[in-house]
């Protein structure tokens, strides 16, 4: 009886490897298929950069010094924080940036939350193209250059652009790095097929207009994150073909990972929150067929030592796993290692292997986790 449950969800592992491999090989192709967007000169679209903040007097100093040092035209430049109920030195902060900077803006947040934050800061502005970031990151000078040529040329109406940690230096920072490569990848290889799987708001570019025209973040302001994913799904009903993926290394945001495990963990709770019925359908096939391959393949690792019989043509139960993993491995490198070329990050690719057996443990954990209890963000239980 044992074998025979044994065999059932060797078969299960099996059907799911085949469409895993299907799936990445598509992301990968697509991903090597996205162009190389090469920067144009753009002077004459009016931009709001909004940067929603709490608690982030550390760190929202060195993202002002960025966003005042980009080569585009300050005055078709517009940067807004929204002080989200901070209780540090933020706010004063941003205000000394302020007496010295025309263009820059500070609103306290009414409400509370991010995408209440954003939706604040948009009403503020007349700008045509609305682009968002996090306190926490920073960019080269040509980023909003290279945004908003990108958007003149290609008439986009979301603008998804690249974001990559930076300052990784203790194995687990790393490891991090190489699971955001995988995201980065995902991101850009869905959208060549007009997918829309994943984006990040740390980077994210939208036209006013397509905004309002969706309504904004009506009928998912009550869900925690998601001010950049579920606005996606919603301008992708309008606009099908005009949410683009960004491939300049110009256009990159850079951030830091998460330093300790609480933070890191309460982060990826928060991207698992939303629940599958408010993504798309190209995400909730996505997000079954890796969690559940996961989840099959770490049950036939553990049952396997106990089987009596073989599972076919001579191989045991556990031969099988090993092949499946390695499978599994191969089309998770590919991946890896053409996002890794355009991010400049192949060396962390050492960690690979130890990094997909963590990986097993941490899809299953963190899938159950992010639909079920509490967790703490920004100060702020959920």
């Amino acid at each position: 009886m044992f074998d025979q449950v044994l065999y059932f969800i060797t078969i299960i592992a099996c059907i799911l490897c085949s469409l895993y491999v299907v799936v990445f090989a598509c992301l990968s192709y697509g991903w090597e298929k996205t162009t190389f967007w090469p920067k144009q000169n753009a002077t004459d679209t009016n931009v709001c950069v909004i940067i929603a903040a709490r608690n982030e007097k550390g760190k929202i100093e060195k993202l002002l010094n960025a966003l005042i040092s980009q080569n585009y035209p300050k005055s078709h430049t517009e940067i807004i924080v929204v002080d989200d109920h901070s209780d540090d030195h933020t706010s004063e902060i941003v205000m000394a940036f302020m007496q010295k900077h025309f263009n820059i803006k500070l609103i306290k947040a009414n409400g509370s939350g991010k995408k209440n934050a954003i939706a604040e800061a948009i009403s503020k502005t007349e700008a045509e193209l609305i682009v968002t970031t996090d306190a926490d990151c920073t960019m080269g000078p040509e980023w909003l250059q290279t945004i908003v040529s990108f958007y003149c040329a290609r008439g986009s109406q979301m603008i998804v652009s690249p974001v990559m940690f930076q300052k990784e230096n203790t194995l687990s920072e790393k490891l991090q790095t190489l699971e955001f490569l995988a995201l980065m990848g995902s991101t850009g290889g869905s959208l060549y097929f007009n997918k829309t799987i994943i984006c990040n708001g740390a980077n994210l570019a939208y036209t006013r207009e397509a905004f309002y025209k969706a309504d904004g973040f009506n009928e998912i302001d009550q869900i925690v994150s998601g001010d950049d994913v579920l606005l996606m799904y919603k301008l992708r009903k309008l606009y099908p073909d005009k949410i683009n993926f960004l491939k300049n290394d110009k256009a990159i945001v850079y951030t830091e990972p998460k330093h300790g495990i609480k933070d890191f963990v309460s982060q990826r709770r928060r991207w698992a929150s939303k629940g599958m019925k408010l993504l798309s359908k190209e995400a909730v096939a996505l997000s079954l067929i890796v969690y559940f391959f996961s989840f099959f393949l770490l049950l036939m690792a553990v049952l396997s030592p106990f089987a009596r019989s073989e599972a076919w043509n001579g191989l045991g139960f556990w031969q099988i796993c090993l092949i499946l993993g390695g499978i599994k491995c191969i089309i998770d490198f590919l991946l890896l290692f053409l996002a890794a070329g355009f991010f400049k990050r192949r060396g962390v690719l050492f960690l690979f292997l130890p990094g997909q057996i963590i990986y097993l443990f941490y899809v299953v954990v963190i899938g159950m986790l992010g639909n079920m209890g509490n967790f703490e963000w920004k100060g702020r239980k959920y």
